[in-house]
């Protein structure tokens, strides 16, 4: 671990250094470890707020098919209740086994 962060402070170093001689020859003063940090925070919460998006989307269309199931399940058990007694105690033991 201790590897890593040295890794990581030798590039945020080198890319301090890049962006310090590219300012100085004009070309652009926006490359240091401060921009490429807020980037990266910036980009990981878009792509947090992207999955809580997907992960809602998810929800909603659970809950959908939920309510689907159970008015599926209603109308079955109106139906099935129309039917003499016996017959439908037979489409209910069937009903129990597909739904």
């Amino acid at each position: 671990m201790k590897n890593l962060e040295q890794i990581a402070e030798l590039a945020l170093r080198q890319l301090d250094t890049a962006g310090y001689y590219l300012g100085r020859y004009g070309i652009s003063d926006r490359i240091n470890r401060h921009n490429l940090i807020a980037l990266v925070m910036t980009q990981k919460e878009r792509a947090r707020g992207e999955l809580s998006r997907l992960e809602l989307r998810a929800a909603l269309q659970r809950k959908r098919l939920q309510q689907t199931l159970d008015q599926v399940n209603r109308s079955a058990d109106q139906l099935i209740d129309l039917v003499p007694a016996p017959l439908a105690q037979q489409l209910h033991r069937a009903k129990a086994r597909v739904i």
